[in-house]
């Protein structure tokens, strides 16, 4: 079909440019990064741990620094992934133009979701829930992250990657 001719005007661009094969394979890829970067990072964290007592339940201040470093181990899986999640995404879509970022960004997030939901419902349970404790014991801290900072840093980053392969596409045409 000739691109001037009036039947093409009727196609969106976003159908002409993204094709259903292409967005399959960036779907299953998303959801795929989503539950790898999940695993990653329940591998990865090291979640603070509660000490039982005969008072309760009890998290000491040198162990609450596992709260912190469960979010930081997210951000950093969320940096690397994204940024090449942006630069696969180039590679998939090299004819898209400016709907890589509206892709990308929803891409990233989706990941990120997937990848929070992944390290929550797979790790360590709440330390309330556990049943049959006792004095001495110890009981890791379930994964969270507990505000929206942590999941834009994911399209941030996507985004970078984003810009890092179409300069590096521009530099070798």
């Amino acid at each position: 079909m000739n691109p001037s001719s009036p039947a093409s005007h009727g196609r969106s661009a976003l159908g002409a440019v993204l094709p259903a094969r292409r967005m399959l394979t960036l779907a299953l890829a998303t959801l795929a990064l989503g539950l790898a970067a999940g695993l990653v990072w329940l591998w990865l964290a090291d979640p603070s741990q509660w000490q039982v007592s005969d008072r309760g339940i009890l998290l000491t201040e040198a162990a609450s620094r596992g709260q912190f470093q469960v979010v930081v181990m997210f951000v950093l899986v969320g940096l690397v992934v994204s940024l090449a999640a942006g630069w696969a995404i180039v590679q998939l879509l090299p004819d898209a133009g400016w709907l890589v970022v509206p892709v990308t960004i929803v891409a990233t997030v989706l990941a990120a979701l997937i990848a929070w939901r992944i390290g929550v419902d797979l790790g360590p349970p709440s330390p309330a829930s556990v049943r049959g404790v006792q004095p001495g014991d110890t009981l890791p801290s379930r994964l969270a992250v507990d505000s929206v900072a942590p999941f834009l840093v994911w399209p941030i980053f996507g985004l970078l990657g984003v810009i890092g392969a179409t300069w590096g596409a521009d530099r070798r045409a």
